[in-house]
């Protein structure tokens, strides 16, 4: 079976970030492709690695929320984390919400870890 190949750039240095993307598990038929934006700047230049994790599918690309809304429809729901991502999956203000508080808490931590949260 050929697995559809989905890549996530993503700031390794972020203790968020990175804990996300190791514990990410997608379903049977997707190959997940890990890539330190901090590392990696192989990005599509529509996109700035700043205003949120890229995910990357079929030439398609998404963003920070659309991007969790994205990962909801191939994550393996029989994990933790696949069962936590039923926050994000509807476009609405509390997802919205959450992730901006995410978002906000990572450029936090980043400063306490004394680390650059711009990439």
């Amino acid at each position: 079976m050929i697995k559809e190949k989905i890549t996530i750039y993503y700031d390794k240095e972020c203790p968020f970030c990175n804990s996300y993307a190791r514990y990410l598990k997608l379903k049977d038929s997707y190959e997940l492709i890990l890539k330190n934006a901090r590392e990696d700047k192989n990005i599509d230049s529509k996109f700035d690695i700043n205003n949120g994790f890229i995910v990357n599918f079929k030439d398609n690309f998404f963003q920070g929320q659309k991007a969790l809304e994205f990962l909801n429809s191939v994550v393996n729901k029989t994990t933790f984390l696949g069962k936590l991502h039923f926050l994000f999956k509807y476009d609405n203000v509390f997802s919205s919400l959450l992730y901006k508080i995410l978002f906000i808490l990572r450029k936090v931590v980043l400063f306490l870890m004394q680390k650059k949260s711009k990439i």
